[in-house]
């Protein structure tokens, strides 16, 4: 009988799973790797791909991307299979441009199916790259601005990391708007905003294949010259943001200026892809 895939590691160790598509996650993930020993990044949809789900060490954290006020789907999936032992320190940092919902108790709901909670509830506030249904981009002022309080604030969450202390996110009261617009955001996100409304500017678009380097979900290909998606789409935005020419639309997004981190390049993200 085959035995289940475990991944043990030292009592000091640290396991990060990471989801990123325009680097902000990626990039607070590199930064906890290089300050704490012994921590290892792992790629959640590597992860949920090769099905090794049994895990032990002494801390483990989720970092990604808010979706509409709310977990992505593949980070919801991978916490319903996820099996933990030995009662490790655990953490999540949500980054977003600004606004979480309810992201860190619904984590802490399926968390509770195996009896475990998270010690530490971090929020990071980064340029957006939502575009989809609004230009919430900002200006090269403001994203400089982000970027540098984003680090004071990623030391902070390091340093709360190594001494494992308790950090829980202080949780405002939602307004009917936001309320709403989680609702209908998680309903719609999968539904319409899906890879069926991307379009390709075939007078701009190369064929360089940086679209498919980046998605973390291996979605993209190149086939007889033109780029398909392959409807496992996450919403990351990855590759319109990174497309160097600007080839690649969903719905409205034409003429809105595209982010992704400035630390972060397409081979730090091709690397962590294959991690697991």
């Amino acid at each position: 009988m085959k035995q289940p895939h475990l991944k043990t590691t030292e009592n000091k160790s640290t396991l990060l799973f990471v989801f990123s598509g325009t680097g902000n996650s990626l990039h607070t993930a590199m930064k906890i790797q290089e300050s704490i020993e012994n921590c290892e990044i792992l790629s959640i949809s590597k992860v949920l791909e090769e099905k090794k789900f049994h895990y032990k060490a002494s801390k483990i954290g989720f970092i990604f991307p808010v979706h509409f006020q709310n977990v992505p789907n593949i980070v919801r999936k991978l916490l319903k299979n996820i099996k933990i032992s030995n009662n490790p320190y655990l953490f999540a940092v949500a980054t977003s441009g600004g606004e979480i919902g309810k992201t860190f108790q619904n984590i802490n709901k399926i968390l509770d199916n195996q009896n475990l909670t998270l010690h530490s509830e971090f929020s990071l506030v980064f340029p957006s790259n939502s575009i989809i249904m609004e230009d919430r981009t900002s200006t090269p002022k403001k994203i400089e601005r982000l970027i540098k309080n984003s680090e004071i604030r990623i030391n902070e969450v390091i340093e709360i990391i190594s001494n494992k202390k308790i950090e829980k996110c202080m949780y405002k009261k939602s307004s009917f708007k936001d309320r709403f617009g989680c609702l209908m955001g998680t309903f719609f996100l999968y539904r319409i905003f899906n890879d069926r409304s991307f379009k390709v500017d075939n007078e701009k678009c190369i064929r360089c294949g940086t679209c498919d380097s980046v998605c973390p979900m291996n979605n993209i290909e190149i086939v007889d010259n033109t780029v398909t998606w392959n409807h496992n789409c996450e919403c990351c935005l990855a590759c319109i943001h990174w497309c160097p020419k600007t080839a690649i639309e969903h719905m409205k997004t034409q003429g809105i200026p595209r982010y992704h981190h400035p630390d972060i390049t397409i081979k730090q993200l091709k690397d962590y892809k294959s991690k697991s």
